[in-house]
């Protein structure tokens, strides 16, 4: 993951840098540090698992077929 697709996901949730900052437990400068470089291991995986955890919540809503595809995409980021 490079820093603009980190800074597409936190904007994709309509998040500040500070709200992301705060949901990865870092300090604003750290976050966007990551933004204007690349995040690191920890950090690329914790956005999975809240990408999942905000997926979660359409869960019921979505088609099987679509929910099945959204989940191979997840799996298949995570090296």
């Amino acid at each position: 993951m490079t820093g603009f697709e980190l800074k597409m996901w936190r904007k994709g949730l309509k998040w500040t840098q500070a709200q992301a900052a705060d949901e990865f437990g870092i300090s604003l400068r750290s976050y966007v540090r990551y933004e204007n470089t690349a995040p690191p291991r920890v950090v690329q995986l914790a956005i999975k698992a809240l990408s999942l955890k905000f997926m979660m919540h359409d869960i019921n809503c979505l088609d099987a077929e679509l929910l099945r595809a959204r989940l191979r995409i997840l799996a298949s980021s995570i090296h």
